[in-house]
């Protein structure tokens, strides 16, 4: 999706006025856009119609996109719309369409067709022919790409539509049910001149999408610069599968001229900066922000799958070459702004602070002064409270390198345990004065995972789909199938080229066999709000021991939050502070800095007036 701020920037009027006037057409999920269908019905052969979207308004254009009409049966011979279109006999018909493709006022038809001795759901040896006075033999077109995988286990779909005045688009698919080379085309989309002068008018090669995710194409092929010659518009949506799943949807256009397509190098970027624009403008609204970080990242999949520069690409041109996105950062900066501001509207300060933290994760960090304005949205919801900070002489267990709950726990009474290499040991957190508690206390189990429960060794940033995957194994150590969590992956990050990639904080917040919850740099998994966690919090993890705060250390400080109020507490060195947990009331906090201990006690806060 995109943002409004940026429509308002470089949208043109008549969309702009397309926008504010959508009336009962607009959803909160889905802008009206002109071109927009529904996916179409399946049809009774195994071939499956193509998503393709009606034309702009034109008065040559047919009002919405034609599809092909089924042939008989095993037919080699067949009359279509007052047109005889014949095949060899060992040949057959499957469908066609026929149309005044060259405005003589007289139709031409366009039919595929295939081998009889291929079963019916098989395009290998697939063919799309042309019969009109000037080939009334048939004329062969195009064929099944040669870049599409074929073989045993592939099943092959074909769908044939008119899309354009002059113009159909032939769309081939390929399900095969062995492993191919990540992000290997299954989908051509072939967007044809029957009569031109030049039949190929644009090739697309289509990647699978990722995995958990779903994406249609959608071609308007009418001429959109009065040329006389069909241009080329592909709507691509993609978002999360499932029924409540919001998507973002953006073009890529292509002006046909007489040495070939021209790409308009301004889209996808125009499209996902209005997208931005439009997010931005509803993150400030108490209703309308609840659903932007979802629009947010929509947006960065469809960025994901669409540009080379996220070194993620699934769509390429015809020649395999991915599609670069000039422009698109200054996009991802309004989609990321965005974000952060709704978190604030929506008095989400973890997941603000949280946000704010990611930033740097998609193309570019931010610019000093717009990253300045952020951080003062977030201060002058959360004024930063100062906290005293107390040094103590216990020295926890050093960390292992994996993910671990802290070795520090607030007893109910507010004494602050701290599980050293040599026990336990039992603090003052009013003045640090301590005591042995090893033989009172029992040290806790830091490793993330228990019993049958599984243990959580990390994070990855895959590049064959778009959410961050939780590293996690049996109790043996043997690795388990990575989990995703709703947090989307860095781009490029790993995926174009080497380079230092973010290092988030990974904190269980709750790990059960049946409940696996933390934080990955102060972003939640594993529920969907605190509230739904036990009453009884684990040792080590960062809530209190009554469960009712929690604490999350950030490079903006510390965010003590209970159900009531949030408090941003000052800290030095606020990023270098791990381990964090609370006390009951929030009454004090203590974190890991370096190889000790620290507990923050904040300051009175000033009166109100």
């Amino acid at each position: 999706m995109r943002s409004i701020a940026t429509i308002l920037r470089v949208a043109p009027l008549g969309a702009l006025a397309a926008l504010l006037s959508c009336g009962c057409r607009c959803t909160e999920d889905r802008p009206y856009t002109p071109f927009h269908i529904e996916p179409t019905k399946p049809v009774a052969n195994a071939s499956a119609a193509a998503s393709v979207a009606p034309p702009a308004s034109s008065a040559e254009a047919p009002s919405e996109a034609r599809q092909a009409e089924l042939a008989p049966k095993d037919a080699s011979e067949w009359t279509l719309d007052g047109i005889a279109l014949a095949v060899a006999k060992d040949r057959v018909i499957e469908r066609g369409l026929a149309a005044d493709f060259d405005g003589d006022g007289q139709k031409e038809a366009v039919a595929w067709t295939r081998a009889r001795a291929e079963p019916e759901d098989a395009a290998t040896t697939g063919e799309l022919v042309l019969f009109a006075q000037a080939a009334p033999a048939g004329r062969v077109l195009a064929r099944l790409p040669a870049y599409m995988p074929t073989g045993p286990g592939c099943r092959h779909t074909v769908s044939l539509s008119q899309t354009g005045p002059k113009t159909v688009t032939l769309d081939v698919r390929a399900r095969c049910e062995a492993a191919l080379l990540p992000r290997s085309p299954t989908h051509g989309l072939l967007v044809l001149s029957p009569v031109g002068d030049r039949t190929t008018v644009l090739e697309l090669r289509v990647a699978d999408a990722a995995p958990g995710e779903a994406m249609t194409l959608a071609v308007d092929s009418t001429d959109r610069d009065g040329d006389g010659r069909d241009d080329v518009r592909v709507t691509v949506t993609l978002g999360p599968e499932g029924p409540d799943a919001t998507d973002a949807a953006a073009d890529l256009v292509w002006l046909d001229r007489t040495a070939g397509p021209s790409r308009d190098s301004s889209e996808p970027s125009h499209s996902l900066g209005a997208l931005a624009s439009l997010s931005a403008v509803r993150a400030s609204g108490k209703s309308t922000s609840q659903k932007v970080p979802a629009r947010v990242a929509s947006a960065r999949r469809l960025y994901a799958a669409l540009c080379a520069e996220s070194g993620t690409p699934r769509v390429f041109d015809g020649d395999g070459a991915p599609l670069a996105c000039p422009g698109v950062a200054t996009a991802l900066a309004t989609l990321f702004s965005a974000e952060v501001r709704a978190l604030v509207v929506r008095r989400d300060a973890v997941g603000a602070a949280a946000a704010l933290a990611r930033d740097g994760w998609y193309e570019q960090a931010l610019p000093a002064k717009q990253r300045a304005s952020l951080e003062k949205t977030l201060y002058a919801a959360w004024p930063k409270r100062g906290a005293t900070e107390l040094p103590l002489e216990s020295v926890p267990r050093a960390k292992s390198g994996l993910p671990r709950f802290s070795p520090l726990a607030f007893e109910a009474d507010g004494t602050l345990l701290v599980q050293t290499r040599d026990g336990v040991n039992r603090v003052r957190a009013e003045d640090g004065r301590t005591e042995v508690a090893t033989e009172a206390v029992d040290p806790w189990p830091l490793a993330v995972g228990a019993g049958s429960a599984p243990r959580w060794t990390g994070i990855a940033f895959p590049c064959e789909r778009s959410e961050v995957l939780l590293l996690v194994s049996d109790p043996i150590g043997t690795p388990l199938p990575s989990r995703p969590t709703r947090l989307i992956a860095p781009r490029p990050g790993p995926c174009r080229h080497a380079g230092p990639l973010p290092t988030p904080r990974l904190t269980p917040v709750e790990w059960t066999e049946s409940r696996q919850a933390g934080l990955i740099g102060g972003a939640l998994f594993g529920v969907n709000e605190l509230g739904e966690l036990g009453p009884s919090p684990q040792k080590g993890a960062p809530r209190s021991p009554d469960g009712k705060a929690l604490v999350v250390a950030t490079p903006s400080g510390v965010v003590v939050a209970t159900a009531s109020k949030s408090e941003l507490w000052s800290a030095q060195d606020a990023a270098g502070l791990s381990d964090c947990v609370v006390a009951n009331g929030a009454a004090r906090v203590a974190c890991v800095r370096g190889e000790h201990a620290v507990v923050l006690s904040p300051e009175p806060a000033p009166p109100k007036h």
